[in-house]
């Protein structure tokens, strides 16, 4: 084989490697969408309309996560989405929805809350809120 067939050759198996690296990547799904798999879908079902297998065995329905904007003016309730996935001491005494910040550990990044203020968040919290806000 000669230099140039050798050269084709090597640009048709990088492109095709490349061409597998890219299929593969937009084939799994978003982080976001992989946590609400594992987390939530078993009480808010996989549409997060509050169907999932567990959610009858529960003593308060789980939330319909599909009308949390229309439930707030149009405006997707960001902050009390987060405060509500990641919890805070006390609030099993109200709810029967877990806590999760410590599942959502890992690498954070600056978060700018709509009062300006700028929050360490974990980045696993984020991808899973903004994954519900699709559900809209």
């Amino acid at each position: 084989m000669g230099r140039a067939n050798r050269a084709v050759v090597s640009y048709a198996t990088a492109l095709a490697g490349l061409a597998v690296l890219v299929a593969c990547t937009e084939l799994s799904p978003p982080q976001g969408e992989e946590t609400f798999r594992q987390y939530c879908a078993g009480c808010h079902g996989r549409g997060g309309v509050g169907n999932g297998p567990w959610a009858a065995r529960l003593p308060v329905p789980p939330a319909d996560l599909t009308v949390l904007r229309a439930a707030n003016d149009g405006v997707f309730p960001v902050e009390h989405v987060m405060a509500t996935v990641h919890g805070y001491p006390g609030k099993h005494d109200f709810s029967v929805m877990p806590e999760f910040g410590q599942l959502l550990q890992g690498p954070k990044q600056i978060w700018v809350s709509p009062e300006g203020e700028e929050i360490m968040t974990p980045v696993a919290l984020l991808e899973l809120v903004s994954y519900v806000e699709t559900l809209q």
